[in-house]
């Protein structure tokens, strides 16, 4: 693998620093057999191969086979290292190594470096990507280099965290959960989470736990110099914020070793406040479902009667299950229900109705997870231990304030469980009624396990993409684009570009703003797979690809407190990577390109020094360097079409003359199949190769058995220029004996864009079975023409 191979996505930040390498159409894999043994070896291989490319002095690389967890105490050495920062992570098909940057001894916070690895097939390790947040040079004057003596290079008591802290010393017993030593680069803009304006876009109130903390020491920087890393003592504790809605709250702390100044506060929660009506009516009904102001007894009638999901049975019965329960953990004191019969049955305003719903609501997406093909606790591997689950749901929470949150637990490293409030003011119905936030806050929980923080660093989550792209199919809501829509929330899935909403647009802030963008590129790749189509079937189908792609995708993710993600690429990639093996029995690897072309289409992948690159993103991003296809009338895009079986860009002439307009073939007899290959890539397609099959079965629309190779075997044609084209045939082909229709399969590969039938693509759909309508759809380099024989004159 080479970085500048026309395969390899080369991703930068705003100062041209390169953040992360995608090069899943040219995996790497290490010349020394010796450096393939397993993920670790092949992982330091590769950084090692990369080093120049990422800019990496050798003397960064001194350290990799060492832990970083083994360094006990402080040293004096200032020179960055990577470190090994924890075992393979497997999740699914693909494995991630990550490599912690250490200074004086000590990680260095969110610094480092993450390597992705194919494991499809398990004994064959190649490397798809990487992502850095490395700092190799760091000036040696802008590390602190703490004083031997320095109070909290001990550990803290919580006594003196209290005191550190500010607190009163009578407020509510503090709890120390966990607490390390780090190295921390300060910056007193990101001292405490604040709120911003996006509480005027989202229609929601975004406040988050903060506290008064006491200043920090003179000694510390001042705003106007350089950022300086300081040796720090992370502390992860449990505090309950005194004459506030929040109940018992995790927190994480960075505290500098020499002065006790709080550099860093964060509570480990995720949450959205806003007049919200739980129950979503118009998703399901539509214009006959009752208003949010209609009165109980009209929305007591639309209530369901369903089956609790993986409920426990008991005597009385609780709303406790496999994988959640409920249980009063945040005020106000709202017992959990119980049923004497076994059933529960009450008014929509009811506490008990929130509880059912808020039980309902967050074990059917645990149950999904399972539908989708998943293991729940392989995925919530780090929230998974028995003394975990089933996870607390408060349907009760905040004081009856109006807000609903998924807090980690108290390592920081997964799921404390959900806290549902109120819908609205004024209002007892709770907010844990409707699916579409009850997924927003299960995505946090996704996050919460695989990158153990609540959200992306480029967006919020994707739990309004797991909301959105879930109900749409059978959603009777006359706009399909608004994501809440029984809600006074107003943020939408069909942002456009031109208005500010793409990657790298005014509107890409992080947080909701860019969950916005990130929902519009999801539904869209939804859309794209069948999303749009009439068939209900279809459209369910296109919902469970992406919702499985979308959850894989966040399980396949490094760790944030090393390799974070600021820009969305990585994300793409693990999306693209999660689309392999075998998915709820299909076989995978067919929506790969939707997915890139998805974001492409919202402005990702910009190319360099073009406006866009430099500046707020206005246009869409540019293709990948090499992009041959055949014209089915999408011009190699992919939005939804029911026609894709008429490709203009295949034609049949009952001779071999070179004609270019189609003649229906004849039965029994040769006929010569042409092709028109066009190049939307920015650079020269090398080594195109073309192939060119029809029809063996009629009865059989699946690749690879029901077709067969032309007479004339695969034609290699010459390169082909950037927004170029060519017609390559004649391919000789005889119709099927005796049958009217009959089709034209035509694919088309070249040097860093192989179609999805490619035997070199290594991909499960090129193998097979793959039914033709999830397959040539979703690949610009395959074509296919239905064409009616007729019998020789």
């Amino acid at each position: 693998m080479s970085s500048d191979s026309v395969n390899v996505y080369i991703d930068k930040d705003k100062q041209g620093v390169l953040h992360s390498l995608d090069h899943l159409q040219e995996p790497y894999v290490p010349q020394d057999a010796s450096a393939q043994a397993d993920a670790v070896s092949v992982s330091q291989q590769y950084i090692k191969d990369q080093a120049a490319t990422y800019d990496f002095p050798e003397s960064y690389l001194r350290e990799l086979g060492t832990e970083a967890s083994a360094q006990q105490g402080l040293t004096n050495d200032k020179t960055p290292a990577l470190r090994l920062a924890e075992g393979p992570k497997r999740r699914l098909r693909s494995t991630v190594v990550s490599y912690q940057q250490t200074i004086l001894g000590f990680p260095v916070w969110e610094t480092g470096f993450s390597v992705m690895l194919d494991e499809d097939p398990p004994d064959h390790l190649r490397v798809v990507g990487s992502i850095s947040t490395a700092q190799p040079n760091i000036e040696a004057e802008l590390i602190k280099e703490p004083g031997l003596e320095a109070e909290f290079l001990n550990e803290i008591s919580e006594q003196r965290l209290v005191e550190v802290l500010g607190l009163d010393a009578t407020d509510q017993e503090i709890r120390i959960n966990t607490q390390r030593l780090l190295v921390y680069k300060f910056d007193p803009e990101t001292r405490q989470e604040i709120e911003d304006d996006e509480s005027r876009w989202s229609g929601m109130d975004v406040s988050v736990p903060t506290l008064e903390l006491p200043p920090v020491e003179d000694s510390i920087l001042a705003r106007d110099q350089p950022k300086i890393y300081y040796v720090c003592r992370e502390v992860l504790f449990t505090w309950r914020l005194p004459e506030t809605e929040f109940g018992d709250i995790n927190w994480r702390a960075f505290i500098e070793v020499d002065t006790g100044s709080v550099l860093y506060l964060r509570a480990l929660m995720a949450s959205i406040h806003g007049s919200v009506y739980t129950a979503d009516p118009f998703t399901r009904l539509g214009a006959t479902a009752p208003s949010a102001s209609a009165p109980v007894t009209e929305l007591d009638k639309v209530r369901e009667w369903k089956e609790l999901p993986a409920i426990t049975r008991a005597s009385p019965q609780e709303l406790a299950g496999r994988y959640v329960r409920i249980k009063d953990f945040d005020p106000p004191a709202v017992p959990a229900p119980t049923s004497p019969t076994g059933n529960f049955s009450f008014s929509v305003s009811s506490d008990e109705f929130a509880a059912v719903n808020a039980y309902y609501q967050m074990a059917s997406l645990f149950n999904l997870v399972e539908r989708l093909g998943f293991n729940v606790r392989e995925l919530f591997n780090s929230t998974a231990p028995d003394s975990q689950f089933p996870l607390p749901v408060d349907h009760r929470g905040f004081n009856n304030a109006v807000n609903a949150k998924a807090p980690g637990n108290s390592r920081g490293d997964g799921s404390g469980g959900f806290i549902f409030g109120i819908a609205a003011p004024g209002t007892t119905i709770g907010m844990g009624c409707d699916f579409r936030v009850a997924a927003h806050e299960f995505c946090h929980a996704l996050l919460w396990d695989a990158v153990h923080k609540p959200g992306f660093g480029f967006a919020h989550s994707a739990g309004d993409a797991l909301g959105s792209i879930f109900c749409d199919p059978t959603s009777r809501h006359t706009d399909r684009f608004d994501t809440f829509p029984w809600s006074v929330i107003r943020r939408r899935h069909d942002r456009a570009i031109a208005d500010g909403w793409a990657w790298g647009g005014v509107q890409d802030r992080g947080g909701y703003l860019s969950e916005e963008i990130l929902n519009t590129s999801l539904f869209r790749a939804y859309r794209c797979i069948g999303g749009d189509d009439a068939d209900i079937k279809k459209k369910r189908w296109a919902s469970r690809y992406m919702l499985y792609l979308i959850i894989a995708g966040i399980a396949s993710l490094a760790s944030g407190s090393i390799t974070p993600t600021p820009k969305p690429v990585p994300y793409v990639t693990a999306m693209m990577l999660a689309d392999g093996g075998t998915i709820m029995g299909y076989p995978g690897g067919a929506v790969r390109k939707v997915i890139r072309w998805s974001f492409e289409e919202q402005g990702l992948y910009q190319p360099e020094g073009v406006p866009g690159s430099g500046t707020a993103v206005t246009t869409r991003g540019a293709p990948p360097p090499v992009d041959v296809y055949i014209d089915d009338g999408r011009s190699g895009g992919y939005n939804y079409i029911t026609n894709w079986d008429q490709s203009t860009g295949i034609w049949n002439r009952r001779a071999a003359d070179s004609g270019t307009v189609h003649q229906h073939p004849l039965r029994d007899v040769p006929n010569y199949c042409y092709v028109r290959i066009r190049n939307r890539g920015t650079q020269t397609a090398q080594n195109v190769v073309v192939s060119a099959y029809h029809l063996a079965d009629n009865a059989d629309d699946t690749w690879p058995a029901g077709f067969e190779s032309t007479t004339t075997a695969p034609i290699s044609a010459p390169a082909i220029l950037a927004g170029g084209t060519r017609i390559v045939g004649p391919f000789e082909w005889v119709p099927l004996h005796n049958v009217t229709p009959d089709s034209l399969l035509v694919a088309v590969s070249a040097l860093g864009d192989r179609s999805n039938i490619d035997p070199l693509s290594g991909l499960a759909c090129a193998r097979g079975p793959t039914d033709i309508d999830k397959l040539v759809p979703f690949d610009n380099n395959i074509g296919l023409r239905a064409v009616t024989t007729v019998a020789p004159a």
